[in-house]
């Protein structure tokens, strides 16, 4: 037998894909990736929308909470024996707009933006609620409008006693009956995360414990 008798044909594997099977499993590969992907976003959007939405809403309600109850061993409305609220006032001027971003730095609580100016025709949306009872005396709750702040001063006349209550406050309104024995506060905190915008708002009635 010569050397070219002994050769044999050999055959194809069985277990060899066609060119037809790899681009089947490469286009399931792709889809299924692309779906991945697809539910991943989605989930990250869903989370950043509620994660704004529990922030602005818990800011709200504590910017209630300090307001009736106070700040540390400084009171709050609850306790007040008299208030007046003074609408003529108006910020003096916007220094940052931390509220671009959903964890902006606000100015430092005795900084001068933050301070009121009075005006009886330029209002902007800023009051003041002045607050008085026998063991703090006087106290001013500010709402700075075009800071979008509310601030507590424990000591009137001097900055660097102020406090803050609540920041990102898009809106606040406060009023009183003739009698001035309830306030109804309300406040709107809203945030920006991107192409997100959430805003909440709290709101109470206070009967003043000392009237």
């Amino acid at each position: 037998m010569s050397p070219m008798q002994s050769i044999k044909t050999g055959k194809l594997s069985a277990a060899a894909f066609s060119l037809v099977e790899v681009m089947v499993a490469t286009a399931i590969f792709g889809l299924v990736t692309a779906g991945t992907f697809g539910v991943y976003i989605m989930c990250q959007k869903l989370w950043r929308a509620t994660t704004l939405s529990t922030d602005t809403s818990r800011l709200a309600n504590l910017a209630i909470e300090r307001m009736i109850y106070g700040l540390g061993t400084n009171s709050g409305l609850r306790s007040a024996a008299t208030i007046s609220i003074d609408t003529n006032v108006h910020t003096y001027m916007t220094y940052s707009n931390y509220w671009d971003s959903p964890n902006g730095s606000p100015p430092p609580a005795n900084h001068w933006s933050l301070n009121l100016s009075p005006t009886w025709t330029e209002r902007d949306g800023s009051w003041r609620i002045i607050c008085s009872n026998a063991f703090d005396g006087v106290t001013w709750i500010d709402y700075v409008k075009k800071q979008r702040s509310i601030v507590m001063w424990p000591t009137i006349w001097q900055p660097d006693s102020r406090q803050y209550i609540a920041n990102w406050v898009l809106d606040a309104e406060v009023s009183t009956n003739w009698q001035g024995s309830d306030i109804a506060v309300m406040v709107v905190v809203w945030k920006k995360d991107g192409n997100f915008v959430v805003s909440n708002e709290a709101s109470a009635l206070i009967k003043m414990r000392n009237k």
